[in-house]
């Protein structure tokens, strides 16, 4: 349960200086600095740029980087440390390295960038790799470049003496589409990779999908977006201006680029912006105040936190709900099987933020109409945790996830005989809602009632259950299948 949202720590700092170069401006800036565009050489393929004027595509910048890095660890076992530790930092919750983050940080007293520079030079390439490629060209191509590791290699002691290959992900294509990808061994040569070896670490050189960077000065990102975007609304114009205000007052002089962690920042979005801050309990019953019809006045939950009613109009069924007076939960979950994990998996993504929401309504005293609301929750989980794999992380068969994430106490008399559970996968992306409908009854009370929840237009929405009051609740509860997901719903025991 969250007691403070606006936790500032979630904010990353770093000095990044891109260097402008020839005419076209591709953003708009209020300072006097303008990001330009160069002419780009013609490729007969689809291949994708960033917006920051590089002549570099990504998958070209990725793959010199991936053979340089290789080689340079080959040389200096030094780096392969340092890779390891700012990636057991888990800043982003995978066990990833953005390069913007670390590329002026000293390894034996040398930049990073200018460790994997001496290398290049060493190096022959189809294409010639500019003197300030790794200092500043590299980020002009792939401003959110990343180093990945898998959460096997943290928990392998003799992972730290293996040989290591560097795989590229292509920007052009998704996993589905390849069989293997290009990977550079520790002398430069290249091959294809198509399984996880059980002798050599395998890092992947992709793209940050859990963070943008947004320049300090236009509040855009790298790809043209404005902040604005991430925070839209008119209830939100005030907590704009004092963001706007944050990243002023509390950027370290010269850096050019602010890091933000789209998931958290999303999560004040929804306290500021929507009212979902958490549950406060302001008279102290147990029930939170976005259930309790008596906020200010001590009750049970089996009364949704009134005063006792010495005359119920309502008796609830005999079953397992009514005998025990406790608090729902949803006490694991799994995938269906590989085909529904896979439609959401990234070959070098790590953990997967699932989210299931809990819709139940009653009945308003005052305007005899029903009400319905929700009850958010959210997990973090590792490939290693949802499934069994092999061959570059190929699904072999799904695994149960205990949760044990708490709900509310479910009281027949004000919510009814069901309510409904509604799974969905969290991605970066726009934001959107879904539509979900929900059947009230209640005796003769039958209504239906429909309830908005903020989705991105990236998430991937996994389905939804019906749960009904009296289906059996204790032990591991009953089973629901929403097609994609398996999970156990009961009473906590």
């Amino acid at each position: 349960m969250k007691t403070k949202i606006l936790k500032w720590g979630i904010f990353f700092f770093t000095a990044i200086s891109f260097i402008a170069c020839s005419e076209d401006p591709v953003i708009n800036s209020t300072s006097d600095e303008v990001i330009t565009q160069k002419e780009r050489p013609s490729s007969g393929g689809n291949l994708v740029y960033s917006d920051l004027g590089s002549t570099y595509s990504k998958t070209q910048a990725r793959t010199i980087f991936a053979k340089t890095l290789a080689t340079a660890i080959s040389g200096n076992r030094e780096i392969k440390e340092f890779i390891y530790n700012e990636a057991a930092t888990q800043y982003n919750g995978d066990y990833e390295v953005l390069y913007v983050m670390v590329k002026d940080r000293n390894i034996g007293g040398v930049p990073f960038h200018q460790l994997l520079n001496d290398t290049a030079r060493n190096l022959q390439y189809a294409q010639e790799v500019t003197p300030d490629f790794f200092s500043n060209e590299i980020l002009k191509a792939d401003p959110k470049l990343t180093i990945f590791l898998e959460e096997r290699y943290f928990n392998n002691v003799q992972a730290y003496d293996m040989p290591v290959n560097v795989g590229v992900q292509p920007a052009e294509i998704r996993e589905a589409q390849s069989s293997g990808y290009t990977a550079f061994k520790e002398d430069g040569s290249e091959f294809v990779v198509t399984d996880y070896s059980q002798d050599t670490v395998l890092m992947g050189i992709k793209e940050n999908e859990r963070i943008e960077l947004f320049n300090v000065n236009t509040f855009n990102t790298t790809d043209g977006r404005h902040i604005a975007k991430f925070l839209s609304g008119p209830l939100c114009n005030t907590f704009l201006q004092h963001i706007i205000q944050l990243f002023f007052t509390a950027i370290i002089n010269g850096d050019q680029y602010l890091i933000i962690q789209v998931t958290k920042l999303y999560d004040i979005y929804r306290c500021i912006c929507l009212g979902d801050c958490g549950d406060p309990d302001a008279d102290g019953d147990g029930v939170p105040d976005a259930e309790d019809e008596c906020p200010n006045e001590a009750g049970p939950a089996s009364n949704n936190g009134c005063p006792e009613d010495p005359e119920p109009d309502c008796v609830a069924p005999n079953c397992h709900r009514t005998t025990f007076d406790k608090k729902d939960e949803i006490y694991k979950f799994k995938f269906n099987n590989c085909s529904a994990y896979s439609s959401t998996s990234e070959l070098f993504e790590g953990k997967r933020e699932m989210r299931a929401v809990v819709v139940y309504s009653y009945m308003d005293p005052v305007t005899n109409t029903v009400i319905s609301t929700d009850i958010k929750k959210a997990g973090s989980f590792s490939k290693g945790s949802l499934r069994d794999a092999n061959f570059w992380g190929t699904c072999q068969s799904t695994k149960w996830v205990t949760t044990n994430w708490e709900t509310f106490n479910w009281d027949y008399c004000t919510h009814g005989e069901q309510i409904k559970i509604f799974w969905y996968e969290e991605d970066p992306g726009q934001w959107g809602t879904f539509n979900l409908t929900v059947k009230f009854k209640l005796g003769p009370v039958d209504v239906n009632s429909s309830l908005d929840i903020p989705l991105k237009n990236n998430d991937d929405i996994l389905g939804e259950s019906v749960v009904q009051y009296c289906d059996a609740a204790t032990g591991s509860g009953t089973l629901y299948n929403t097609g994609s997901i398996q999970f156990y719903y009961r009473l906590q025991p």
